[in-house]
């Protein structure tokens, strides 16, 4: 996955890097994951609010993304 990088900030410790992308980097790559597992966000959404997710990487994918994009 290639990721455009806005901005590289060190924090206190010093091997400790954050990386900042765009917001639409980020639905970007939302996206594309999601289509990776064949879901909706609707549909993740929907196995978040039921906890009963059709894989594990489904619900890898909700901790990640859950709640910070409407696709």
């Amino acid at each position: 996955m290639s990721v455009t990088f806005d901005e590289r900030a060190m924090t206190d410790h010093e091997d400790d890097i954050v990386i900042v992308v765009s917001d639409a980097d980020y639905r970007e790559a939302a996206q594309r994951a999601l289509d990776d597992l064949g879901l909706t966000y609707a549909e993740l959404q929907e196995q978040a609010r039921e906890g009963d997710f059709t894989s594990s990487q489904a619900h890898a994918l909700w901790v990640s993304i859950g709640g910070t994009v409407d696709l």
